[in-house]
């Protein structure tokens, strides 16, 4: 019996096809659809990120009532190389890590038209280099990054608040997601019978190259 029994071993492969900050593209080969699902939900799921989690605020006299704003302001991707180095609340921190960064906002609109509030207004705490990445974006390529609006705000309305980042996995909440989509498809694999090609006539074959 145990001459018979060989177990199915799996040798993935990964090939990377393409590679940048913020895209990755590869093919994985010598398995089956279950492991490639599996890493997309791993992905998904279990790849802790940077998210605002609590935001405390002082005054908002905008038409957006807290919790909508502060569902907002979880949305904003954070970066940082430090991130990886943070801890999540729960779990045992040495000196020099930390379980949580702050943000603050304070904007006021004194014209007589409307201020658009974005993530560039967001000030981050001089403890920590964690930003939201269309501040890092910006530094890299200049003004030409679109930021995100968080709000608009009339004339004396004001907004002030503190947010608290916190590290997380999606499994948790969407807000700590770390990608948009993740996706997999098979690669066909295309075989010719060269036996039934020689034995179609040349008008076929033509017809067939032609659709």
């Amino acid at each position: 019996m145990a001459d018979t029994y060989r177990p199915n071993h799996r040798h993935p492969k990964i090939s990377i096809r393409k590679l940048e900050d913020d895209y990755v593209e590869f093919i994985l080969s010598d398995t089956d659809a279950s492991v490639a699902n599996a890493l997309r939900r791993i992905m998904i799921a279990e790849v802790p990120t940077v998210a605002i989690d609590l935001v405390d605020f002082e005054n908002n006299t905008s038409v957006l009532n807290d919790e909508f704003l502060a569902h907002r302001l979880g949305l904003i991707p954070l970066v940082s190389d430090y991130a990886k180095y943070m801890v999540r609340p729960f779990e045992e921190f040495a000196e020099g890590q930390l379980a949580e960064v702050e943000f603050s906002l304070n904007v006021k609109c004194t014209e007589g038209r409307s201020l658009e509030v974005t993530d560039l207004d967001l000030v981050p705490d001089a403890s920590h280099s964690v930003v939201p990445v269309t501040q890092a974006l910006m530094k890299q390529q200049g003004g030409s990054v679109k930021p995100v609006v968080l709000l608009k705000l009339g004339r004396n309305q004001e907004i002030k608040l503190r947010a608290i980042a916190r590290k997380g996995i999606g499994k948790d909440h969407a807000k700590w997601i770390p990608v948009a989509t993740a996706v997999f498809q098979y690669v066909a694999d295309i075989s010719i019978n060269q036996g039934l090609m020689d034995e179609l006539t040349g008008a076929f074959v033509c017809y067939s190259c032609c659709c």
